[in-house]
């Protein structure tokens, strides 16, 4: 118990820390009306988390606990050297979403990955869509993944506007490139 609150308080002053420097431009979509409801498991990584689902829903064809791959962003990842905002990146998304909580899914034109993962689009239950905060705050480059791109310009743009400013993993990694030089790719120098 001790651990998860010492993980939230931290993972709330990470955000709060690191935070956008100025209103976001791009225009955020809401919870749509098709979102399926899943309870948050746990969060994997900067950009994978374990969803589960009380039954097959219109978006996760599955039941039970799921993993889910965030769609359009790309975390640093842990390693025997973890990655330049590594830590940073999972205790923003724990943040966002804290074991327990309720999560709105959708999912785009190609529904899992390689790995079996599926790809989602989340929202948290006040409405915040998690693949573009997370860029927009400099936790995860975005990262296009065809033809899933149904909120592909919301996250490029956000991203755009965090590397401009400085934000997050575009301040802190070395070698960092705007995500303009690479659209397709995770572009901080160590963050791929």
């Amino acid at each position: 118990m001790f651990g998860l609150l010492a993980i939230g308080v931290i993972a709330g002053v990470v955000v709060s820390v690191w935070g956008p420097k100025a209103p976001v431009a791009a225009s955020v979509p809401a919870i749509p009306a098709d979102a399926q409801l899943m309870i948050v498991r746990e969060v994997l990584h900067g950009d994978t988390v374990v969803l589960i689902a009380d039954r097959p829903g219109p978006h996760v064809q599955s039941w039970g606990s799921v993993t889910a791959r965030l769609v359009g962003v790309n975390a640093p990842n842990f390693g025997i050297v973890p990655e330049c905002y590594a830590v940073e990146s999972e205790a923003a998304l724990t943040a966002l979403l804290p074991e327990g909580s309720y999560a709105w899914v959708t999912t785009d034109e190609i529904k899992r990955d390689a790995n079996g993962r599926w790809f989602v689009y989340v929202w948290t239950p006040d409405g915040v869509l998690v693949n573009e905060f997370l860029a927009a705050n400099g936790f995860v480059a975005p990262e296009l993944s065809p033809p899933n791109d149904k909120y592909w310009q919301v996250i490029a743009q956000t991203a755009e506007q965090a590397a401009r400013q400085q934000v997050g993993l575009w301040a802190q990694c070395q070698s960092q490139e705007s995500p303009s030089a690479k659209l397709s790719v995770g572009a901080c120098g160590q963050c791929t």
